[in-house]
């Protein structure tokens, strides 16, 4: 039975692969929070554009926001499907991201001003809730979005997988496309910010999958 078990554990979570999980979201958390810290008494620019004025907020995608957080943790385990070398190539480009970001969020401390919430709906309520826990009216770590490139990699560690279910990833893709819609309606990014994750996510995948194949 204890045999079964470890082996189905193996099939969904390999061993080899939570050492570098457990990195991933240890870095992620003292990057974010570490980050805030270092810069919380500094001047933070606001990257907001006239299109991201235009922008009406949509308190009610807020539901979809929240199930971005297990849509990471199933994308992270679904990308040790690709294998030892394809997934430790998606550990060194998440964690080589998350140190420019790292950077970035030093060098250049973001902030923006996030709308006033005067309703009282659910939908309001859990959006205040979100916004309290993530800075309240003063948010930092914008530029790029940590939120934005997750998800993309979420895509990027499924895509084309022989292991992953077309459908599944037709799933993925919706998500990760429709998801950095929903920081515009909620105002917790902007354009620029989602640019910046998604080009460092092409730019390093690409750079990596040249080492290998060279």
């Amino acid at each position: 039975m204890k045999t079964k078990k470890r082996d189905l554990l193996n099939r969904y979570i390999p061993l080899w692969s939570i050492a570098p999980l457990v990195t991933i979201m240890a870095v992620n958390c003292l990057i974010y929070w570490g980050s805030s810290a270092l810069t919380a008494g500094r001047y933070h620019y606001d990257f907001t554009m006239a299109f991201d004025r235009e922008v009406p907020l949509l308190p009610v995608f807020v539901w979809f926001y929240i199930l971005a957080f297990p849509f990471w943790a199933v994308g992270y385990l679904l990308a040790t499907r690709r294998g030892k070398d394809m997934f430790y190539r998606f550990v060194a480009t998440d964690l080589t991201i998350h140190f420019i970001c790292f950077i970035c969020f030093i060098l250049i401390p973001t902030t923006n001003i996030r709308p006033e919430i005067a309703g009282n709906t659910l939908s309001e309520k859990i959006l205040a809730l979100v916004y309290s826990l993530d800075g309240g009216n003063s948010p930092s770590n914008l530029f790029p979005s940590i939120h934005c490139y997750v998800s993309w990699m979420c895509w990027k560690g499924v895509e084309g997988s022989e292991k992953v279910p077309k459908w599944y990833q037709s799933i993925f893709s919706g998500i990760c496309n429709s998801d950095h819609y929903l920081y515009q309606v909620l105002k917790q990014h902007y354009i620029v910010d989602a640019a910046a994750a998604l080009l460092l996510v092409g730019v390093f995948l690409e750079i990596l999958s040249e080492r290998a194949a060279a």
